[in-house]
């Protein structure tokens, strides 16, 4: 290939890709924002410290939007399993239409999350997509194939993989939008297949119904203490597919921003270590719930600093 002819092919690539906010500035955050920070902040310390720890380390503007944006999905997320009340997003999904004509709640979810939109280019529709899953929760129906159960994922997690990606790379392209979705996916299977027992005790069986009839699994088997043999495999199955999209997504960490690779690589090593601990401890994948003790996680940091190196 001549250099001109790579030269086209880049400047062609270019065109396909969006600029964040409206001209390239340096990003700031305004200090009547700091409390509203600060709210956010909180929310997601108080919640996810792995998450926080991660993503923290963007730059203040960077990791402004994403708290507000994390604030968002978990208040949406507690709606229904906290406080098991659907008006809050009912509450919500009116506020966000009033947002996207303009409006700004006077909240401070809502005057960061202004800021944000105005700041980089985030898509409103994965918001009300979220919302959408979360009620999938409401009205909750089992999943009866793999399908089901991937769209799933889809509306409640691969849409949070949307609504930060423009946060996190100045540059959003197809191939990234796809990764950051099988991102979010990987993570909310690794979720779904922590939680199978306490899932089941709340009266949600997210395994859908056609893998477990094939494997000869009934739903009494998941409250049992022991996994039996056949929840094992059909565990180990998924866990397989949840693997295989963190690798995908490991691979193609160079197409996130220079500052934003440490703190999404953070995130993925941390929900696949969990994975891979369960994979190696399938015995206990129902009376333990699986957690990443302490120091395999300075490991996971200094991996994740290593692999940085070379990208």
């Amino acid at each position: 290939m001549t250099k001109k002819t790579k030269m086209k092919l880049l400047k062609q690539r270019s065109y396909s890709r969006q600029k964040p906010g409206k001209n390239n500035e340096v990003f700031t955050l305004p200090d009547r924002l700091q409390t509203d920070l600060s709210w956010c902040e909180n929310l997601i310390k108080e919640h996810s410290s792995s998450f926080y720890n991660s993503f923290r380390l963007l730059p203040k503007p960077q990791a402004a939007a994403i708290f507000a944006i994390y604030a968002f999905c978990r208040i949406a997320d507690d709606a229904v399993d906290v406080h098991n009340n659907p008006l809050i997003l009912d509450i919500m999904e009116e506020k966000l239409e009033q947002f996207r004509t303009g409006y700004t709640p006077e909240e401070p979810l809502w005057r960061l999350l202004r800021w944000s939109f105005d700041t980089f280019t985030i898509d409103i529709k994965p918001f009300f997509e979220m919302i959408e899953g979360q009620r999938r929760d409401v009205n909750f129906t089992q999943p009866v194939t793999l399908e089901a159960l991937d769209e799933y994922c889809y509306y409640v997690a691969g849409t949070v993989g949307l609504m930060i990606l423009p946060v996190l790379s100045r540059y959003v392209t197809p191939e990234l939008q796809q990764t950051s979705v099988n991102l979010g996916k990987a993570m909310q299977l690794t979720n779904i297949l922590r939680d199978i027992a306490s899932d089941f005790k709340a009266g949600r069986i997210y395994l859908p119904v056609k893998e477990l009839n094939e494997s000869g699994i009934c739903n009494e088997d998941l409250g049992k203490t022991e996994p039996s043999y056949a929840l094992k495999r059909l565990w180990l199955k998924l866990a397989q597919k949840s693997i295989i999209q963190y690798k995908g997504a490991e691979k193609n960490i160079r197409l996130f921003d220079p500052p934003s690779r440490l703190p999404v690589l953070l995130a993925l090593l941390y929900y696949r270590q969990i994975t891979l601990l369960g994979m190696k401890n399938s015995g206990n994948i129902i009376s333990k719930r699986i957690i990443v003790p302490k120091w395999l996680k300075y490991v996971l940091v200094l991996k994740a600093h290593l692999k940085l190196l070379f990208v």
